[in-house]
Order: structure tokens, then C-alpha cells, then sequence
């Protein structure tokens, strides 16, 4: 063989080399995870007709409102509301601003001193409640006792409870949103009635943000805080979409009752400078220990209500 041949087959070799090790490196890319951010987002959210306050199924209210909309203690619902919300992650510190015809809200979780403060301002006044991850720890025992307690009721009556893991489809089919080139991912369900849901997300491959910058420490019934953190504020009640390979930009979530959530989030900063004075707590707000939180919301409807007649 001459050595033109030689050399011919060499650069096919490593040709073929170099396109295998590219490939290897496409498949096992992982995105950058970043410990900082500033996340706008934007929330539009319809509400099923025969909603009544206690969130999107309904049933937490006292009444159904006139026109459709929930009743929270004599306050009515409208069915359709957007909310623009701020997030700001740092490892120590989280804090999420959300803004509505119907109020503001404020949550700021401070890691390092264990605790969760929700400010709220509504009706005209400033209120707010502190939690504690003790605090925290409580209402999941709770919480997981009464779920407990569910799945012995459903055994008794010979149906089985069953944990189904949420499947996601990676799709190489891409997208813009604000202004970043997005993936699609379609992540699978399997319900407790048996039947599949299907939500449709579009993420930013490139980075995620770490854990535990998104990691609630309390507050795990509030806005934004949860096991999963800021990615409940995120994703609504979709699981699974704390494990998609990427930073989730825009969803839509549907239910058959009539519910219906459209996230897009408007501007995100990776690695965000962000001053720790964000997280402090603003003067003028009257927070009560958490355990009254629900007597101050009562009172901000009922004092609304008055001020209407």
C-alpha cells in the first residue's frame, strides 16, 4: 500500500474517531449549575368555574362567588388572574415576590437562620407570618400522617396506592423564549385514577439552578416554598419537573375540571450579583408567628368585605 493510501486511511480513522468522541460528548453534556440567579416570570392562570379558594380544585372556600370565582371568606375570586413573580437564589437565601390585581406577596427564606417569612399586602394593609423549619417539620409530619391515613382507607377497600415515578421524553425539537433557544420535554404521569397526563415543558439546556439554592428551609405550605422549593413556584403541582436536565422556561398545565396554568418566564440572569440586603425583611409589615396565619388571613377578607358595603 503507498503512502497515499496510508494516509488516507489514518484520516478516515481519525475522522471517525473524532465524531464518535464529539457524539459521546453531545449524549453526556450536562448544563451548568449555577448557585445564583434572577428569574422573571409570568403566571396566567384560569380557574374552574365552580372554583371556591382552595386552590386549583376548588373546595377551600366557604362559597362559590358570584360569576364563577372563588369565595375566600365573603372576597371573591376572579376566574382568571396573571401574577409576575421575581425570584431571587443564592445558596443561603430565597426570596420570591409575586405581583396581582388581588394583592402582592412576598416570601423570603433565610437558610441560615432556619426560617420563612410571608408578607402579604392586601386590602390595604401589610401583614405577614414567621416560620420555622421546626415549624416546618410539624406540618409534614402532618401532612404525611393524613396521607398515610388515605392509603390505609383505599387498602381497606381493596384499592391499591400505588407511587408512579413521572417518565420524561427528551425531544431534540427546539424553541425560542425570551430570547434563549429552548428544548422540549415531555414529561409523563401516571395518576392514582389510572389515567396518563401529558405536560409539555420547554427548558434552557445550558444551565440549572443548584438545589440548594432552590431548596425551601420552611413555610412548606407557602408561595414558592415547598420540599421542592422555588421549582414548586415553577412547575405548580407537574412532578418531576425538579429532575428535567436544564432550567424549565415555559409551561402549560391543564386539568379537566377547567383549570388552566400558562408559565413563560420573561428574563432570567445566571450568576446574578445580588446584594444580601435583598433578603431582608421590609419595615412596616405586622407578622404574627405562623400558627395565626390563618386567623389574619380571615381578618384581611372580612375587613375587605366591610369596606366594599
Amino acid at each position: 500500500m503507498s503512502n497515499k493510501s496510508l494516509q488516507q486511511v489514518y484520516m478516515k480513522q481519525i475522522f471517525s474517531i473524532s465524531a464518535c468522541l464529539l457524539l459521546a460528548t453531545a449524549a453526556f453534556a450536562q448544563p451548568k449549575v449555577v448557585e445564583k440567579a434572577i428569574v422573571k416570570v409570568k403566571t396566567e392562570i384560569i380557574f374552574p368555574e365552580n372554583f371556591s379558594g382552595g386552590g386549583p380544585g376548588g373546595g377551600g372556600g366557604d362559597r362559590v362567588g358570584a360569576g364563577g370565582g372563588g369565595d375566600m371568606g365573603g372576597f371573591t375570586m376572579p376566574r382568571e388572574m396573571e401574577t409576575n413573580t421575581t425570584m431571587y437564589y443564592t445558596p443561603n437565601f430565597m426570596r420570591v415576590e409575586s405581583l396581582t390585581d388581588f394583592g402582592n406577596n412576598i416570601v423570603i427564606t433565610d437558610r441560615v437562620n432556619k426560617k420563612t417569612t410571608t408578607l402579604i399586602e392586601a386590602m390595604g394593609r401589610k401583614t405577614g407570618f414567621e416560620s420555622t423549619d421546626a415549624d416546618a417539620e410539624v406540618q409534614r409530619a402532618r401532612m404525611d400522617s393524613m396521607r398515610n391515613l388515605r392509603r390505609d382507607s383505599l387498602s381497606a377497600l381493596g384499592i391499591s396506592f400505588k407511587e408512579n415515578k413521572p417518565e420524561l421524553i427528551y425531544s431534540e425539537e427546539t424553541k425560542k423564549v425570551s430570547g434563549f433557544v429552548c428544548k422540549k420535554v415531555t414529561i409523563k404521569t401516571l395518576g392514582q385514577n389510572g389515567q396518563v397526563s401529558e405536560n409539555i415543558i420547554w427548558y434552557n439546556p445550558d444551565f440549572k439552578i443548584s438545589p440548594k439554592s432552590t431548596a425551601a428551609s420552611a413555610n412548606p405550605g407557602g408561595f414558592g416554598g415547598g420540599r421542592s422549593g422555588g421549582m414548586s413556584m415553577m412547575g405548580g403541582t407537574i412532578p418531576g419537573l425538579d429532575l428535567i436536565n436544564g432550567f424549565p422556561m415555559e409551561y402549560e398545565m391543564v386539568r379537566g375540571n377547567g383549570f388552566k396554568m400558562h408559565m413563560t418566564v420573561l428574563k432570567i440572569q445566571p450568576d446574578a450579583q445580588i446584594d444580601d440586603k435583598t433578603f431582608e425583611v421590609p419595615k412596616g409589615f405586622d407578622i404574627k408567628p405562623m400558627g395565626q396565619g390563618g386567623d389574619m388571613m380571615r381578618t384581611i377578607f372580612r375587613n375587605g368585605r366591610a369596606s366594599e358595603n
